[in-house]
């Protein structure tokens, strides 16, 4: 059995339970009233009466006895002669009543009580047949008719508090979705907050508790926000005085009059560039402000096919999204460019398939290339991680390229992930959620 890991389940359970268990309570008090209806308003005035009649018919002779019998029978309770004991359904009630009716009329009268075979709607019996023995062994049978007037009868409230149990059942579940909605909405600000910092904050609005969560929250999207943005301009600084310097090593290098040493200062000075360059856009990527708008798929991996084919590469797509996604163009297509080049790169060439679902879209990159330990492949996605260990930026890269498609993936609430194909190569699968 699955664990119920959602509050709203949890608390509902708690309380289903407990109205429960309020209602077997109040059953038993029913039944206890029930009992006690029947030993105080019926046991009562049955022994004097049944009492008093038994002593009348022991004292007339047998003939006489059915003119009196009829003389004793009233609306409420009817006499008759018997040849067996009374028949009829027993219950603890109707055992508790006939144990007093012994008693108060003796062993010797061998009373029996049974109920007749018709109820009242809160199971209360109509008729209470009530059979007992003269002296001289005739059966004496009494047939009590319950009264139905409701100073009697019992309260039908068994019914009643089924509809409450309902009705508080209802009200309650209705009380703890609204009381769960702001829980729903910070968690949903906080998926969205990975994808976008600057995002619309909570509105502080509801209970004091949701209101101190809300404004917490609010007040941690600012400071995140605020300090990427700090940092950010940090590198821009920085980048920009490191232009300079390098600038000036590079007008000195030309002047260089070994030509194999100015090619190796002229070589370094370009990797420096360019670990600058990709750096920032790795940290620009995480930031970046693009808004997300109904892509087409299929025309964004068409495009990546010519840009790969300009470069002498081609690149087999098969497969198509059935709609567009909801997603940012520029991160999208850099992520996946990223992706196929490594692909190109360390694989030799690359194949994308497309899997769309209604919920999500998957996009596998394949490539013939040796593969990577399985060990290692998630330390692919570390910063400046390369796939070959070569110190050439021709072939080895910055080591920025996995991890600046990760991160655009996952601002896209997606994800990348690495896998060894069983029949040899790399697959990288990019999933990509679909608004629903």
């Amino acid at each position: 059995m699955k664990h119920i890991d959602s509050i709203y389940l949890r608390v509902a359970g708690v309380l289903l339970i407990g109205l429960l268990a309020a209602q077997w309570v109040s059953e038993q008090l029913y039944q206890e009233e029930r009992e006690r209806l029947l030993s105080h308003l019926i046991a009562g005035p049955l022994v004097q009466r049944l009492g008093a009649v038994a002593d009348q018919l022991d004292r007339t002779p047998a003939a006489e006895r059915p003119a009196l019998l009829r003389a004793f029978t009233s609306p409420r309770i009817t006499f008759s002669l018997a040849d067996r004991p009374a028949q009829g359904i027993h219950d603890g009630a109707l055992d508790k009543l006939q144990a007093r009716l012994r008693q108060e009329m003796g062993v010797l009268r061998r009373v029996t009580v049974a109920s007749g075979p018709h109820e009242t709607a809160d199971g209360v019996p109509i008729l209470t047949r009530i059979s007992f023995v003269l002296r001289d062994g005739q059966i004496i049978l009494a047939t009590h008719h319950f009264p139905g007037d409701e100073q009697v009868v019992p309260s039908r409230h068994l019914p009643l508090l089924t509809g409450y149990f309902l009705a508080i059942a209802l009200l309650a579940l209705l009380a703890m979705r609204w009381a769960m909605d702001p829980l729903r909405r910070m968690a949903a600000a906080a998926d969205a907050l990975g994808r976008d910092l600057s995002g619309p904050s909570l509105p502080e609005t509801g209970p004091r508790e949701v209101r101190q969560a809300a404004h917490a929250f609010n007040t941690m999207q600012s400071r995140l926000a605020s300090y990427l943005d700090d940092r950010l301009r940090i590198l821009a600084a920085v980048s920009h005085d490191l232009k300079t310097p390098i600038t000036r090593l590079k007008l000195r290098a030309e002047m260089l009059a070994d030509e194999i040493q100015r090619e190796k200062f002229l070589r370094d000075l370009e990797d420096m560039e360019t670990m600058i360059g990709a750096t920032l856009d790795f940290l620009r990527g995480e930031a970046d402000k693009e808004s997300g708008v109904p892509l087409d798929i299929n025309a964004l991996l068409s495009t990546l096919q010519d840009d790969m084919a300009a470069l002498g590469e081609q690149v087999e797509v098969e497969g198509e999204a059935s709609k567009p996604l909801q997603a940012r163009p520029q991160a999208l297509k850099r992520c996946l460019a990223n992706l196929l080049e490594n692909a190109v790169r360390y694989g030799g060439n690359a194949r994308i398939r497309v899997e769309d679902s209604p919920t999500e879209l998957a996009l596998h990159i394949d490539d013939d290339g040796p593969g990577i330990p399985d060990d290692r492949l998630e330390q692919m996605f570390q910063p400046f991680r390369r796939g070959e260990d070569s110190r050439n930026r021709t072939t080895g890269g910055v080591g920025l390229g996995l991890a600046i498609a990760r991160n655009l993936a996952r601002a896209h609430g997606g994800e990348v992930t690495l896998s060894n194909r069983r029949e040899g190569g790399l697959r990288v699968t990019v999933v990509l959620p679909r608004e629903t």
